[in-house]
């Protein structure tokens, strides 16, 4: 528990008797670079909003430190917040931008100079000082929201989709600096996107919501891999879902045949849901798969071919670097391992 920086225990934000969000815990450890991640709607910008302290929980708590800030003003907070628009200040230079919460803190100037230097050379827009907000492009804009916000030295910062504005090849390149700047500078990140690739480049952990619910907590890794339930599974990358039942542990029934899966603690013949990866679904001529199908669509992807297959009444979507062309027959298989059993959601 003690090293948990921020801390929500049974959080909920009721607005005109709407719940947007119901009962959630989370936490995230000091130094860690957290992700919450859902679709718009989900309540991911009101959980970060009631972190900042811009909106009062209905109910619940949320700790800082150990101590209980649910009702303590954002401004005493050790958390700033990064925005998607940048709020950046068009009537003043740069290095005034990223100056003016140490000049509201009544810093001396040395220290005001060094630390927005500091900030400069870490977002490398060193000699930008002089030049004003509307000179810059969208990602330097993006960068000095940044330096404006780190320089007070919060202990955690808060980043509302502030990449959404941003061209894609621009989006890859501010990704990997984000995650290098939280790891130069120590601070805990809490990151709020709806974009999955995001969540997965940058998280040491993500936290999918949905509907105002938390969906499933983990490592990127573990959260691509095992998905706890079909939402996940289909949020978080591409998958195949489809209707299943378990006759018994590690054997699955579905598609008009019987698998070999790695889950257990399944009621017997309970009804579940399939979920089973594009990229792991292998290619093969039609007599040596387990199932045949049609390709009924391919496209290029720059790494790899996806292919929609017709199986029965199914389509399979199989990514493979190797295509095989539209009308062609082929076989289907699939490793016990990447065979996911999920219980059937309501």
């Amino acid at each position: 528990m003690m090293d948990r920086i921020v801390n929500g225990i049974n959080v909920s934000k009721v607005y005109n008797g709407v719940a947007v969000v119901k009962d959630i815990d989370f936490w995230v450890k000091k130094n860690q670079f957290l992700t919450i991640l859902g679709p718009s709607g989900c309540g991911k910008t009101t959980t970060l909003r009631m972190i900042a302290g811009f909106e009062q929980p209905t109910a619940g708590h949320i700790f800082f430190e150990g101590l209980d800030i649910t009702n303590i003003p954002p401004y005493k907070r050790a958390i700033n917040t990064v925005f998607q628009k940048y709020a950046l200040f068009p009537h003043l230079n740069i290095y005034e931008n990223i100056a003016f919460g140490l000049r509201i803190k009544k810093l001396n100037e040395k220290e005001i100079e060094k630390r927005v230097a500091r900030m400069l050379e870490l977002v490398n827009l060193k000699g930008f000082e002089k030049r004003k907000v509307h000179s810059l492009s969208g990602g330097q804009q993006q960068r000095i929201a940044i330096a404006r916000a780190l320089v007070n030295e919060p202990k955690v910062l808060l980043l509302d989709e502030p990449l959404g504005a941003l061209d894609l090849k621009l989006r890859k390149e501010m990704q990997i600096e984000l995650k290098n700047m939280q790891r130069e500078l120590g601070i805990t990140f809490i990151y709020v996107t709806h974009d999955q690739e995001e969540a997965l480049t940058m998280s040491d952990k993500i936290i999918i919501m949905n509907q105002g619910e938390i969906q499933q907590t983990g490592s990127p890794i573990d959260i691509y891999n095992e998905p706890e339930n079909a939402f996940v599974a289909d949020f978080i990358g591409e998958s195949n879902i489809f209707d299943g039942t378990m006759p018994s542990d590690c054997r699955v029934l579905f598609a008009n045949r019987e698998f070999e899966c790695v889950d257990s603690g399944f009621q017997t013949n309970e009804s579940v849901d399939v979920v089973i990866r594009p990229e792991d679904v292998t290619l093969s001529e039609p007599e040596a798969g387990v199932l045949t199908g049609e390709v009924t669509s391919v496209v290029f992807k720059g790494v790899h071919y996806e292919m929609l297959i017709q199986e029965g009444p199914r389509t399979w979507m199989v990514h493979n670097t190797l295509m095989a062309p539209e009308g062609a027959m082929v076989g289907l298989s699939v490793l016990p391992n990447d065979i996911h059993i999920m219980h059937k959601e309501g």
